[in-house]
C-alpha cells in the first residue's frame, strides 16, 4: 500500500510540473505581439475598385521592443512591404513597387499601429495571390495568411453542338478572356427531368493570352446510342467557375435528333454566333475538333 501511495504522490507531482510549464508558456505567449484579425478580400473584379485595403490588426504590450510589421507576397522570402516604427522607416519592393498609397495610414492615434495596413492602387490580375502578414518583436512574434484573387470575367462563353452524318453529335463548349484558369464542367441530362451526369471523359483545351487572360474549351462527340437513353431529348450543360471566387455560370442547350442546332459546318456557323472571336483561336478549335472526331471515325473502324 505504500508503495502504491508514492506512485500516486509522483504522478500528480509530474502533472503539476507539466501544467505548470504549460500555463507559463501560455502566459509567455499571451504577453507578446498577437494579430487579432487579418483583413484581406477574398476576390475582387479586376478594373472595378480604385483601391483596396489589406489591414492586420494586432495587440502589443510594453514588452513588444523593436516592433516590425511585415507583408510577404506567396512564397517570395523577401517582404513586399516593412514598416519599422522605432525608426519611422517603411519599404516597399516586388509586385507592390509603385503600386501602394504612401500617405494611407490606418491608426493615426496609435504610433505602433500607423502604418501596418496597406492599401493598394488598382489592383489588378498580377496582383492575385497569398498575401502574410508578419509582426516580431523582441518578445516574440505571430503571422497569418490569406488568398485574394482579382479576377475578370469571361466577355464571351458558348455551349453548342453539331449533328454529324452518322447521328452522333459533337458538343462543345468554350469560354473567353478569363482569369484565373476557369474550370469548366460538361453534363449530359435528360428533358424528364433526372439529375444529370457529369461527363468525364470530356477533352480539355486552353490557351493563355500575352494579357495574362485565359480561352478555354472543352468538347466530346456522343454517340446515337448515347443519347437514345435519354428518350426523346438530351440536355446539355456547361458549368464556368473561377477558383477562389463566387463568379459561377452556366449555359444549357436541349438536343432533339434529327432538328439540327449547328450544321455540320459548324466550325463557321461558329464564328457566326460569335462575330467577335479571335480567328485564330477558333481555327485551333476546329482543327482540334476535326483531329478528335477523325479520332473517333478511326476508333470505330478499326473495331469493324
Amino acid at each position: 500500500m505504500a508503495n502504491y501511495w508514492r506512485f500516486v504522490k509522483k504522478t500528480f507531482a509530474s502533472v503539476f510540473v507539466v501544467l505548470g510549464l504549460f500555463i507559463f508558456h501560455g502566459l509567455k505567449v499571451s504577453h507578446s505581439v498577437e494579430i487579432r484579425r487579418l483583413s484581406v478580400p477574398r476576390w475582387i473584379q479586376n478594373g472595378t475598385e480604385e483601391s483596396v485595403v489589406l489591414d492586420c490588426e494586432y495587440a502589443y504590450n510594453e514588452n513588444d521592443l523593436r516592433l516590425v510589421v511585415k507583408w510577404f507576397f506567396d512564397e517570395n522570402t523577401e517582404p513586399v512591404y516593412q514598416w519599422i516604427p522605432e525608426l519611422s522607416n517603411r519599404h516597399v519592393s516586388g509586385v507592390l513597387k509603385n503600386r501602394l498609397d504612401t500617405d494611407f495610414a490606418v491608426n493615426t492615434a496609435d504610433f505602433y499601429s500607423r502604418y501596418r495596413a496597406i492599401r493598394i492602387r488598382r489592383p489588378s490580375t498580377e496582383l492575385s495571390g497569398k498575401y502574410t502578414c508578419l509582426v516580431t518583436s523582441l518578445a516574440g512574434q505571430d503571422s497569418r495568411e490569406q488568398v485574394m484573387t482579382v479576377f475578370v470575367p469571361a466577355n464571351e462563353f458558348e455551349l453548342s453542338y453539331t449533328e454529324m452524318s452518322d447521328s452522333s453529335v459533337n458538343v462543345t463548349c468554350e469560354a473567353q478572356g478569363l482569369f484565373p484558369l476557369p474550370v469548366l464542367r460538361l453534363f449530359l441530362g435528360s428533358s424528364n427531368g433526372s439529375p444529370p451526369v457529369t461527363v468525364t471523359d470530356a477533352r480539355h483545351v486552353s490557351r493563355r493570352k500575352p494579357s495574362g487572360a485565359f480561352d478555354v474549351a472543352l468538347y466530346r462527340t456522343f454517340s446515337a446510342s448515347e443519347l437514345s437513353k435519354n428518350g426523346a431529348s438530351s440536355v446539355f450543360e456547361c458549368s464556368l467557375e473561377l477558383p477562389g471566387t463566387n463568379y459561377a455560370r452556366a449555359k444549357r442547350i436541349a438536343y432533339y435528333p434529327g432538328i439540327q442546332g449547328l450544321r455540320v459546318d459548324a466550325a463557321r456557323s461558329l464564328s457566326s454566333v460569335s462575330h467577335q472571336k479571335s480567328l485564330s483561336w477558333l481555327a485551333f478549335l476546329e482543327y482540334a475538333s476535326f483531329m478528335y472526331i477523325l479520332h473517333s471515325f478511326s476508333s470505330k473502324s478499326e473495331l469493324l
